[in-house]
Formats: structure tokens, C-alpha cells, sequence
């Protein structure tokens, strides 16, 4: 079994399965959209996903330099936030970025955290000096348990019951099955998340059945297991072929067994991945600035960050 944290990859997506529901669109040049709604048990047993909506912004060209593009993403990504969100990001709001800022694929959380254009400080101690337009915004990187030996939920549970946020939005690297979906699509999802899940350590669940708190989940893939990367090549190599494998099911078994393989479990990710996290950083944090703060134009939140 390859691990997928998109829901979008899930088998039976395509199928037509009650209380799921699948629409596409394009939303700006180059740039897709696809929303699933999952609303029944049935659903969410047939999709492995929880009960909830997630939405995904794909973009070929997304964190390559093209500068449109990448606007593109973010005002609708931002959108999303803001439909997600509702009316609880008229109130306070923890951006919570999960990862390890030492492990560069899975720094995208704690990059994101950096760049985000903080306030709640301004309106607690200097409130004649805020901007109106100015949401309360607070962000934390928690770290993970390997370094601080705390589970980061236990962290964030503790933030947040002294900050009580309206909404806690958690950025976290992903994992995809899918080569063509690593850096190219950002997930959102009202779900909330388990950190690591996407690599096979699931921790905690941070979501609102835990927390008490509405929990939006936001990633991007970075990651993809080498036994994934093995199959698309093998697969993809049959195609061009035409090669007669026996037969397809005997095929299958053969691509099935190879993710119990020694080095199945390896992930592998872009050699440039430190501009492709530090580009979907900004992209996403131009995302957020836009959605939690009222009327802000991206010109305004750089210029009030720097």
C-alpha cells in the first residue's frame, strides 16, 4: 500500500460512492482546483479519509519562478481559507507549523511560520497603533517529539488553552503517491491532521474533536516513497512497450510486491528542495496573509512585514 495524505488520490475517487462529491474547475490560468466532499460513513470508509471537506490548488508551473502562477495560487488558496474558515477567522487565529525545520522536506511548516505576518501582539500591547483592516494572528512551531521529547500535540493543546483561538491552522509537509503531485498542489482540509501520517509516524490527531478548537489542515507534498517512484517508472515503461506481462492481475501482484521490498520504505524528494520549500513558503504565507487579514493587499502585508 502506498501512503497518500491527498484525498484526491484516493482509490476509489473516481468512482461514484454516496455521500462523495467531486467537482473540478480551473479558477485562474494554470491554475486547477479540485473539491471532495465527504459526508458519509460510507464515503469515508471508501476514501480512507475523515468525514469533512478537501479542497486541493494544483499549478504544473507552481514554486518555478513563475510569478503569476504562484500569485495565482495564493489569492486562491487564501480564498479557500477564508470559505473554510468562516466566520471564525474574524477572531483570534493560531497558525501552527508543524515539521522539522532541520530536515529540509519537512521544514515547509516552521518556513511558512516565518513569513507569516503576525499582530497579536500589536493589538494586546500598542492597540492605538493597529490598522483596523489588521486580523489577531499568532504562529508557533512546535518542533517534533524527536527533539523536544514533547508530542507536539501536547504543545499546541497547552498554547491553545492559554491564547483560546477562534482557529488553529496547521501547515505540515505532506506525502503523495504520485510523482506529477510532489510541489504542484497545495491540500486544504477542515479535518484537522495526524503529523506524520503521510510517512507511516502517526501521532496525536490535531483536530477539533481534540483540541476543542476548529482545526484547518494545509500542506503541500514533498515527499514520495520509492517504491511509488519504482511503480510509475515500471508502469509507465509497460505502457510505452505494449510489453505483455502475462497478465494484469499477475502484473499488479508484481507491482504490489515490490512495496514490501527492502528500501520500499525510502522517500525521496526534489534535489532543489530548499528554494522549492522556501518559494511554497511565500506562497503560502502570502495565502494566509491575505485571508486573516481584512482588505490587505499582498503589496501591503510584504510592506508591513519588512
Amino acid at each position: 500500500m502506498i501512503r497518500t495524505d491527498l484525498a484526491m488520490e484516493a482509490e476509489n475517487i473516481g468512482q461514484r460512492i454516496p455521500g462523495v462529491e467531486v467537482l473540478n474547475e480551473d479558477v485562474a490560468k494554470g491554475v486547477h482546483r479540485v473539491r471532495v466532499n465527504i459526508s458519509s460513513k460510507e464515503g469515508e470508509r471508501a476514501l480512507g479519509k475523515k468525514i469533512g471537506t478537501y479542497v486541493t490548488i494544483h499549478a504544473d508551473a507552481l514554486a518555478r519562478g513563475d510569478a503569476q502562477t504562484d500569485e495565482g495560487c495564493a489569492r486562491a488558496l487564501a480564498e479557500e481559507i477564508k470559505k473554510m474558515a468562516g466566520d471564525a477567522i474574524l477572531g483570534s487565529v493560531l497558525v501552527v507549523g508543524l515539521g522539522n525545520r532541520m530536515v529540509t522536506p519537512d521544514a515547509l511548516g516552521p518556513a511558512v511560520c516565518e513569513e507569516v505576518f503576525v499582530t497579536r501582539h500589536i493589538h494586546e500591547y500598542a492597540p492605538e497603533e493597529i490598522d483596523e483592516r489588521l486580523g489577531t494572528v499568532s504562529a508557533i512551531s512546535p518542533g517534533v517529539l524527536g527533539i523536544t521529547g514533547i508530542e507536539t500535540g501536547e504543545i499546541i493543546e497547552g498554547v491553545a488553552g492559554r491564547l483560546k483561538p477562534a482557529l488553529i491552522i496547521a501547515i505540515d509537509s505532506l506525502a503523495s503517491r504520485s510523482i506529477e503531485r510532489v510541489r504542484t498542489t497545495i491540500q486544504l482540509a477542515d479535518t484537522g491532521i495526524s503529523p506524520g501520517a503521510g510517512i507511516g509516524n502517526k501521532r496525536k490527531a490535531l483536530d477539533k474533536e481534540t483540541l476543542g478548537i476548529p482545526v484547518i489542515a494545509l500542506g503541500v507534498p514533498l515527499v514520495v516513497y520509492a517504491s511509488t517512484i519504482a511503480q510509475d517508472l515500471l508502469s509507465a515503461a509497460l505502457e510505452k512497450t505494449n510489453a505483455d506481462i502475462k497478465s494484469r492481475d499477475g502484473m499488479e501482484r508484481v507491482l504490489a510486491a515490490m512495496t514490501e521490498q527492502p528500501g520500499a520504505e525510502m522517500i525521496v524528494t526534489l534535489k532543489e528542495i530548499d528554494k522549492v520549500v522556501s518559494d511554497l513558503a511565500r506562497i503560502i504565507a502570502d495565502a494566509l496573509n491575505l485571508a486573516l487579514h481584512k482588505n490587505l493587499t499582498l503589496e501591503e502585508t510584504r510592506r508591513y512585514m519588512h
